[in-house]
């Protein structure tokens, strides 16, 4: 058997490392694109709590028009539920994170297409 058309497993190791770091490189450039109402919808999803409080955190501190202030007081309420609550995936949690999605939604809404 010809084994030229085939890599040696040292090559195949140097391949997998390659696509490994060129996956993350792909996928840090998506992340850039998303903005945080995404990350964090994203987050919650796979039940990423830690994820979603950070996420909630730059919320606050990147929102500082009048105008968000629904947002940021729906996304304190979420960091103060996250830090509280030794379970966050009970029902608390879920509320709070509606809320904020929900007024997320409603801020989105308010500006012209």
């Amino acid at each position: 058997m010809d084994t030229t058309d085939y890599p040696s497993l040292g090559r195949l190791a140097v391949l997998n490392a390659q696509l490994a770091r060129q996956n993350l490189f792909v996928s840090s450039i998506v992340d850039e694109q998303l903005d945080g109402v995404e990350r964090l919808f994203r987050a919650a999803a796979v039940s990423d709590w830690q994820s979603v409080l950070t996420i909630s955190e730059h919320l606050i501190a990147r929102l500082q028009d009048p105008a968000d202030a629904g947002v940021v007081r729906s996304a304190e309420q979420l960091c103060d539920q996250l830090r509280r609550d030794p379970d966050p995936s009970g029902a608390k949690v879920s509320v709070r994170l509606a809320e904020l999605l929900s007024a997320c939604r409603s801020r989105q809404s308010s500006f012209p297409a």
